[in-house]
């Protein structure tokens, strides 16, 4: 469902719901005077619960928006809570599984850069960033590798909590640990970190213990609302990119020269689900790394 149809959606909803509060008649029917009555009421909320709905299998590739992430992996060799173990081939797997968290949303989380850095001032700062103190923990982030437009998650060794959002950073213990719900992810930084970034989309948290903002739990799941705020405040943010408009670029770019596709390429191939355009965009790749000249595409 595209934001217009969404938008439209949520109007219809609302008024249901004024209608719902304020009709004499509606009023009328919660007497429930005649089976007809119940009918008539039964319908109408039926109709109303159904205008809130928005499914994850009805967004498709026009309807994701890619978000870049550096990932700080800090070290400390003089403060061993602080320095974390986590490797370039763990952060592949977390992202890969963040994703397919988020992709019910149609969000896409891509690596910007991975960054292996000495914390700032560990001394100073280790003692409140292990009890999750904002000062503490923001002032472990180096200078050097600070930006706007994107997303920061740094990894920690340990402190008191297993993630913590920040507008200016995402901090996750590496040695986190969680509680197993049914249906839930099957390791706890993947999943920590997808709740937290549930924070950074406007999520508050939930009691669900199956749902992803519920704290302390392996749950992944998000309601119609929750989707629909992500996405709202997604699409607020104007540094995130449409999944059509970098295949646009990559496409441009693949004409002129392949090899200079290939990180946009990338970053399509890796969306998680079942369309033609993620297909081009790993054909794109395999052609681009072969040599092998251009083969237009259906639709482009």
């Amino acid at each position: 469902m595209n934001e217009a149809l969404a938008k439209v959606v949520l109007s219809i909803r609302s008024n249901l719901l004024q209608i719902w509060l304020t009709s004499s008649f509606l009023k009328k029917l919660l007497h429930f005077k005649s089976k007809r009555d119940s009918v008539a009421l039964s319908c109408l909320f039926f109709l109303f619960c159904l205008c809130g709905q928005i499914k994850a299998d009805e967004l498709g590739f026009q309807d994701f928006l890619l978000a870049p992430v550096r990932v700080h992996l800090l070290s400390a060799k003089s403060s061993p809570r602080i320095q974390t173990t986590l490797t370039e081939n763990d952060i592949t797997r977390i992202l890969g599984k963040v994703n397919t968290v988020w992709s019910k949303a149609g969000l896409h989380f891509y690596l910007e850069t991975l960054v292996a850095e000495e914390a700032n001032q560990p001394d100073i700062n280790e003692n409140s960033a292990m009890e999750g103190s904002p000062s503490g923990l923001l002032g472990l982030r180096p200078n050097m590798s600070l930006a706007t437009n994107l997303f920061h998650i740094y990894y920690i060794k340990e402190m008191r909590m297993n993630g913590i959002y920040f507008p200016e950073g995402i901090f996750v213990k590496d040695t986190a640990s969680l509680k197993k719900v049914a249906g839930g992810l099957d390791e706890p930084l993947p999943r920590v970190t997808s709740h937290e970034l549930g924070h950074a989309f406007s999520l508050n948290h939930r009691q669900d213990t199956t749902n992803l903002m519920a704290s302390g739990t392996t749950g992944t799941s998000l309601n119609s609302e929750e989707i629909q705020l992500a996405r709202a405040t997604a699409l607020k943010i104007d540094w995130l990119v449409r999944a059509p408009a970098l295949l646009e670029s990559a496409n441009k770019l693949f004409s002129a020269d392949p090899m200079k596709a290939l990180p946009l390429y990338s970053i399509l191939a890796r969306i998680p689900i079942g369309d033609q355009q993620v297909e081009l965009a790993k054909r794109r790749i395999t052609e681009a790394q072969l040599g092998q000249p251009r083969q237009p595409a259906n639709g482009e």
